[in-house]
């Protein structure tokens, strides 16, 4: 995953074969909003399509996560704000 987009190590696989988060090299852990079942219509078999798919959720939930962590950054001391996002959530919103 990491040849594909940097900073994901691995994407994470429930049982039903859907894609429901990413994964850091560092361990951070972000779920996506929305799961991706990678046997669903032409997707099955086809690598390209779900990760396709896989980055426009990605932006998706990193969007929405800004928007979140934006708005928390005033409710919260910033040491445990900071705490409670991922890395490049911070960054962008610090």
């Amino acid at each position: 995953m990491d040849k594909c987009f940097e900073g994901i190590s691995r994407v994470k696989f429930n049982d039903k074969d859907e894609v429901y988060g990413m994964l850091s090299a560092e361990g951070e852990d972000v779920d996506y909003k929305k799961n991706i079942d990678v046997n669903a219509g032409d997707k099955k078999g086809n690598v390209e399509k779900w990760m396709l798919e896989i980055e426009t959720v990605m932006r998706m939930t990193l969007r929405q996560l800004t928007s979140e962590s934006m708005y928390e950054y005033y409710k919260e001391k910033r040491t445990t704000w900071t705490g409670n996002w991922p890395g490049q959530i911070v960054l962008a919103v610090d």
